[in-house]
């Protein structure tokens, strides 16, 4: 992302934590959703969980199991001034993870979105094979995404991988935009043309970053996509909020729909008003626990990064927050499956979410 000034030179593994669900669940509810779709009804399809007489409201979950990496899990290559902004996905027997950095002779000079794999979170991710994470997405001279390409949130559906990333032409007001690149393995990709969400300009603020910072979930056939837009209506002064497009169609191209106060509606265009915010940060993270039949959004708070769950259709939070404690200096990446949901606990795929995280925590 480009506009505040901020670049991080580490990135660190945060915590584990085990949320004790309430209800139970079949298996229908945590199997993954990457190789097949649903019927797509409003708030992303009708929930496979044994149906309650309420659905649940501010409950309060239990953590434990908590852990920490000892050290850095992950970093760019010689020359690379910074390492932020991370999305992670679980695909077969491996972790894989896609970052912002500056890689000197990637391509023009600015942001460049770089690879990296481990056989687990705990790292230490290389590029395929071995050795420094190669740069696989850079400025493409000319376009909207000329100079930057950053922020990246990768979902895998039906074999095909979705790259969704900040791009902007220069350090110019309000120039940040979303794209969309598709790859059939992950590192090398094809770019759609042009951004595919663009800011609203409801209002103009101090902050001029634009459109950005998204993160990509698929649910019941559903493309679900969480940004951040500082012309936003429902905005914070500072710019900050986190607005919902969804769509069937991975580019946002057509039969779009918006969050609103009373769930999702059809807009004409992706740079509709931004009447609605789920959550009052920058650089979140969005996934979906079948356990909870709720999504999770991570974002950074005062006391660490804060987990706010919003029920299928945004309009409630079934649950209290929980917070992963310790140092922050960028939003974090949640560990997901390819489709954005969260990984099943193998020991109690019911009654325990596994929450990792991979955030920056160190300046320089």
């Amino acid at each position: 992302m480009r506009s505040f000034g901020r670049r991080f030179g580490a990135l660190l593994l945060a915590g584990i934590l085990g949320a004790a669900v309430l209800s139970g669940c079949s298996s229908g509810t945590t199997r993954t959703q990457a190789e097949g779709s649903g019927d797509g009804g409003l708030g992303g399809g009708k929930p496979s969980a044994a149906p309650s007489s309420a659905a649940p409201r501010d409950v309060a979950l239990k953590t434990g199991q908590p852990r920490e990496s000892g050290g850095v899990v992950a970093a760019g290559g010689p020359g690379a001034p910074y390492n932020y902004g991370p999305t992670v996905m679980i695909d077969g027997g491996r972790t894989r993870m896609w970052w912002c950095s500056q890689y000197p002779n990637a391509g023009p000079p600015g942001d460049d979105i770089i690879y990296g794999e481990a056989a687990s979170v705990d790292g230490p991710f290389t590029g395929p094979g071995g050795g420094v994470p190669p740069a696989v997405l850079s400025g493409n001279p000319g376009q909207f995404d000329g100079a930057h390409t950053c922020d990246p949130s990768v979902v895998k559906v039906n074999g095909t991988y979705y790259l969704y990333y900040t791009g902007a032409a220069g350090d110019h007001a309000l120039g940040n935009a979303i794209g969309l690149a598709t790859s059939a393995d992950g590192i090398t990709w094809t770019r759609s043309p042009g951004p595919i969400v663009t800011p609203s300009h409801d209002v103009h603020r101090d902050n001029l970053y634009g459109a950005g910072q998204p993160s990509v979930v698929f649910l019941d056939g559903w493309f679900y996509l969480m940004f951040t837009d500082t012309t936003g209506r429902a905005a914070g002064w500072n710019g900050a909020g986190q607005f919902v497009l969804r769509a069937k169609d991975p580019s946002f191209s057509s039969d779009v729909e918006a969050l609103g106060d009373k769930g999702f509606f059809a807009v004409s265009g992706n740079a509709a008003p931004r009447t609605t915010s789920v959550v009052d940060a920058f650089s979140a993270d969005l996934m979906w626990v079948d356990a909870l039949n709720a999504f999770a959004i991570a974002h950074e708070t005062q006391d660490g990064t804060t987990i706010t769950f919003r029920n299928r259709d945004f309009t409630g939070s079934p649950y209290q927050p929980i917070v992963l404690p310790g140092a922050w200096r960028e939003g974090p990446g949640l560990v997901r499956t390819p489709d954005g949901h969260a990984p099943v606990a193998a020991d109690d795929p019911c009654g325990r979410v596994p929450i990792d995280l991979v955030r920056a925590t160190v300046l320089g």
